[in-house]
């Protein structure tokens, strides 16, 4: 008997697998497998079909690779727009000369004169440091280099008064008349009548709101020099008369008009009080002060000499960058100021050692250091100086108690027995290489048990016999803060190096 075949079974008589109860399709007329509508979009005859590969090994024709760098623009005109606000400003290029890096002479003598009442041993890095990072006691000499070619040589014009320095005359008379003027002319306020006449419209300053007057007057133009010199003196003229508004309100007018009833006026120097003196306006002032006392105060010197914070005021913009990058790579290593106050410190009869070893730090002190005999010396002086030999890098706290430890200790410290290192406030024995630093803190030996106090020597047994000298307080000298290029390593240099040479520009 034949069996009979089974029909097949027809999957599209099931329909859609849509699970969706009757009420929910009836709201939301959606299925489960069709939540959005579809899109009408335009069928792409370029596009790949799903699944489709490229043969492996088969590379893309030359003509289709996109070039390096090639990238899709983000604007639609085709321009691609550059991250950021635009390219970074350039900076520019520092002015051809030779900056030397020198101590500022007034600054330099005060130094001296506390170090010469002071026997604490400083270290010559930290001094370094104490100038380099106070600018109006850096003194700059500035050196165009030679020219090459067809090249002219760099040539400066300075204000003898301050030391004011650029390379072009105007911007050394403008800060002449501003800076100067004051020093040859006194100015005062005088009562005035109100401006007289018909006035369309009166100026006023966009930046403050103050009314400067009708621009067709006779001052109108050294008001506004006046606002910009003594107001806004980043701006230039053109700057500021941008921000300046035109009022034609009668009301505002007329307020200007009563409020200008005071006008200030020049004299010489020293006869404001005099009675019959002639007055001056600002414009006249300045033209006698151009014809009189200008001359005197211009100077084109060969080479600049100035401190380094005027320096940096300066309107060119190129020997301010040659300036900064001088002080930048003078504080990273501080050679050329720390033979500059060798040489000045060695004029002055000063004394210098190393720590440690032969390239230890450099120290400077007035004091001339000697090794303690303590076989002549009374007990109590020998005990304290045994102990610093024996704890080196001690300071007073840790010095055994007993009556006139802290004066034995100073006397130690005046005749140069015992090293006053200022900085840590440490003391060590007086050896070829004094011990300096935060190694020699970790000692083994236990502290000495304190002493009763001892009945008080002859006269006769004391080293000597002159009164034991007061210690000068460590924060007598500023040192500059602890860097870490001013740690315990000391400038390279050579031996070799002359220890009695001074600039000239040091000697006091």
């Amino acid at each position: 008997m034949e069996q009979e075949e089974s029909p097949k079974l027809d999957l599209g008589s099931l329909g859609s697998f849509d699970f969706t109860p009757d009420w929910a399709k009836k709201d939301a007329g959606v299925t489960v497998g069709k939540v959005r509508p579809e899109r009408d979009r335009p069928a792409s005859t370029d596009k790949k079909p799903f699944g489709e590969r490229r043969p492996f090994g088969e590379k893309r024709p030359f003509g289709d690779k996109r070039q390096f760098g090639s990238k899709k623009p983000f604007s639609r005109d085709g321009d691609r727009k550059p991250f950021g606000r635009g390219p970074a400003p350039e900076r520019p290029r520092p002015l051809d000369v030779d900056v030397k890096i020198l101590p500022e002479t007034k600054a330099l003598g005060t130094i001296i004169r506390k170090l010469q009442q002071d026997a604490h041993a400083y270290k010559l890095k930290d001094l370094a440091y104490f100038f380099l990072d106070n600018p109006g006691s850096v003194l700059l000499k500035i050196t165009p280099r030679a020219a090459e070619g067809a090249q002219a040589q760099q040539t400066f014009c300075q204000c003898k008064a301050c030391g004011f320095a650029s390379i072009k005359e105007e911007d050394v008379v403008e800060h002449a008349l501003s800076a100067h003027l004051s020093d040859y002319y006194d100015s005062k306020e005088v009562e005035v009548e109100p401006p007289k006449g018909n006035f369309s419209c009166v100026a006023k300053c966009g930046l403050s709101g103050e009314l400067l007057g009708p621009p067709n007057i006779h001052e109108f133009n050294a008001i506004v020099k006046e606002m910009i010199r003594t107001r806004y003196p980043d701006m230039s003229e053109e700057q500021y008369r941008s921000k300046i508004e035109m009022v034609r309100d009668p009301e505002t007018i007329e307020a200007w008009r009563k409020g200008a009833v005071k006008k200030t006026v020049f004299v010489p120097k020293g006869q404001a009080e005099v009675e019959g003196v002639a007055t001056l306006t600002r414009e006249q002032a300045e033209g006698e002060f151009r014809r009189t006392v200008l001359p005197s105060l211009i100077d084109r010197p060969k080479n600049l000499m100035l401190t380094a914070d005027v320096a940096m005021k300066s309107p060119v913009k190129p020997l301010v960058w040659a300036v900064r990058d001088a002080l930048e790579l003078e504080r990273r290593s501080p050679y050329n100021m720390c033979f500059a106050l060798r040489g000045a410190f060695h004029h002055r009869k000063l004394n210098f050692f190393r720590a440690n070893d032969a390239r230890g730090p450099e120290f400077v002190t007035s004091a001339e250091l000697k090794e303690f005999d303590a076989a002549h010396a009374i007990p109590e002086l020998a005990a304290v100086a045994k102990f610093i030999a024996e704890h080196p890098c001690c300071d007073r706290t840790e010095l055994p108690a007993g009556e006139g430890t802290l004066q034995h200790l100073q006397w130690l410290v005046s005749t140069g027995h015992v090293v006053a290192f200022a900085k840590m406030g440490v003391y060590s024995a007086v050896e070829k290489f004094p011990k300096y630093g935060p190694q020699w803190k970790k000692r083994s030996a236990k502290p000495a048990a304190p002493q009763p106090a001892a009945e008080a020597a002859p006269a006769a047994e004391a080293p000597a016999a002159e009164a034991p000298a007061p210690e000068t307080p460590v924060a007598e000298v500023p040192a500059a803060p602890e860097t870490p290029s001013a740690q315990d390593t000391t400038v390279s240099e050579k031996k070799e190096e002359p220890q009695n040479e001074a600039p000239t520009q040091l000697a006091e």
